[in-house]
């Protein structure tokens, strides 16, 4: 089952028997309990061997269900209780989302009775990629299930699990079938872990609406992205908690996408090829080619509660939207008014740079002299990050980043202005990476050699911003697409799904507070640093 199809998992319009006997038991158990959603062709094929293992405990109630205070091995287990169901199954994973939804009603009982936090969240693990564990929780709460009732863990099986290593778990597991004190072991570090919180965030990727699309590469070729009713999609609207990236790594990813295998070690050398042959073959456009500015807007005057700092009105449908240019005298910059869609009385701009001055010459976004701050160089990718792990284990890039910045003060600029926007930048380049502090961290790679070095020699990158935002990456005009051309395209790595985008306009990143107030509870393993 494909990511996007985990979303139309519906509870309601099935023929399940209503949820008895394995409702009571989870439900008198909810401290010492687990529910699982295994995805079986994910990476080297664990997932299959937990299923098949599994099988051989079968309730009542044809669940997969093992209490291993009660399995007879010849060993002493803590009272674990684990069901499984294989969430590309429609039919098991509704299932499971139905139980999962009675049980989540009896923890709110439970919290009400001002019992301890184990008593009223259940352990809800997600067995599979990255990707995987948005796409799950979205179906949750699509659902019914209110997720702040749930408390989840990454069990994983993809190529790259940078979430799971990132909350102090392991990068995959091993498990050879049959061993059920493997198993065991597995649940029991999810079962003794920490309960915690990671940030969830939102895109909103506002693309040309006559010719603008978002191509997947897949096997049976390129195939643009679509909405219920068929129609191509010119917004994206998703939520993301591991990194966006534009660039280089995106477009070797994209290329990875139609010769990925079921196999992780496969997977590792193919994506290695990719960005062998992007870097010696195909010129990758550099991010000074394909973004005008970025901006980040003061969000100290509005509560972190409301849900979207952003208008829902895209500008390119809304021309003549009026915005009175009151900047305040610590701001850097301001912008043309007809160009973005934000409450003047609110949104306020903190933090802008240009990505060339040869942009600042020849667009009408930034046409005054105060526009001071300059991308450095011409960088091959930009990641926007919020966990501490990128590309399939390379950790703390932002730590081992020191003070090494993508963005220049302009020698034109006031002394005043200088010394004082020098001292913020590597103010802001001194602070420390973390998931759960609502901030994101913003930086480049100057080329694909560094980028694949990074993992091994470390301090390649360089840092452009650390904040909570929001976040507004303005896109360089386009000519009409033209398939033929390879050499300007953009591409967009989305926690680990690769995407071509064609004639974007916007790309707008904030805090996803329809979640929890930005954030989702998450299992931390007691190792994690």
């Amino acid at each position: 089952m494909e990511e996007s199809e985990i979303n139309k998992i519906n509870i309601e319009n099935n023929n399940i028997e209503e949820i008895d006997l394995t409702t009571k038991y989870i439900c008198e158990n909810i401290d010492k309990s687990i529910i699982v959603f295994c995805n079986p062709i994910s990476g080297n094929q664990e997932g299959k061997k937990i299923l098949k293992m599994m099988n051989h405990y079968i309730s009542k109630e044809n669940y997969r269900l093992i209490d291993y205070q009660y399995l007879q091995t010849g060993k002493t287990y803590e009272p674990i209780k684990i069901i499984v169901f294989e969430l590309i199954n429609k039919e098991d994973n509704a299932k499971g989302q139905k139980l999962l939804k009675h049980v989540v009603d009896r923890c709110k009982i439970n919290q009400g009775k001002n019992m301890e936090e184990k008593f009223w969240k259940i352990r809800t693990l997600i067995a599979g990629g990255d990707g995987t564990v948005l796409s799950m929780v979205d179906s949750f709460v699509k659902n019914g299930s209110d997720i702040d009732y749930c408390i989840f863990g990454h069990v994983p099986l993809g190529t790259g699990n940078d979430l799971s290593n990132s909350l102090g778990f392991s990068d995959h597991i091993d498990l050879d079938e049959g061993d059920m004190d493997s198993l065991y072991l597995i649940f029991k570090k999810y079962y003794d872990a920490q309960f915690g919180k990671v940030d969830i965030w939102k895109i909103d990727l506002q693309l040309n609406s006559n010719d603008g699309q978002i191509l997947v590469n897949t096997k049976n070729g390129k195939i643009p992205l679509k909405d219920e009713n068929g129609n191509i999609i010119t917004r994206y609207i998703r939520s993301f908690i591991n990194y966006i990236s534009l660039g280089y790594d995106a477009r070797v990813g994209y290329n990875f996408d139609r010769r990925r295998t079921n196999s992780r070690n496969k997977n590792k050398c193919i994506y290695f090829l990719e960005g062998l042959k992007k870097f010696c073959c195909r010129k990758t456009v550099t991010v000074n080619g394909f973004i005008d500015t970025f901006t980040v807007y003061d969000s100290e005057n509005n509560s972190v509660n409301q849900e979207s700092f952003f208008s829902e009105i895209n500008p390119e449908l809304d021309p003549n939207n009026n915005i009175n240019n009151n900047i305040q005298e610590n701001d850097i910059n301001t912008i043309n008014n007809n160009d973005i869609n934000i409450n003047d009385k609110k949104h306020k701009i903190k933090y802008q740079f240009i990505t060339s001055e040869k942009n600042l010459q020849n667009n009408n976004i930034l046409n005054n002299n105060n526009n001071y701050l300059v991308l450095k160089g011409k960088p091959c990718s930009i990641i926007f990050q919020n966990i501490v792990n990128y590309m399939s284990g390379i950790r703390d890039i932002w730590g081992e980043g020191k003070n090494h910045l993508s963005v220049k003060v302009k020698k034109d600029a006031p002394k005043e202005f200088q010394k004082k926007y020098t001292n913020k930048l590597l103010t802001m380049t001194q602070c420390q990476q973390r998931f759960d502090d609502k901030m994101l961290e913003v930086f480049t790679f100057d080329n694909g050699l560094e980028t694949g070095f990074e993992k091994v020699f470390k301090g390649f990158a360089k840092k452009i911003y650390h904040g909570r935002g929001p976040m507004e990456v303005k896109f360089v005009e386009t000519d009409e697409y033209n398939k033929k051309d390879k050499e300007h395209r953009i591409y967009l790595n989305l926690d680990g799904e690769y995407f071509h985008i064609v004639k974007p306009i916007l790309l707008r990143i904030e805090l996803n507070r329809a979640y929890s107030n930005g954030q989702l509870p998450f299992l931390i393993s007691n190792n994690n640093k």
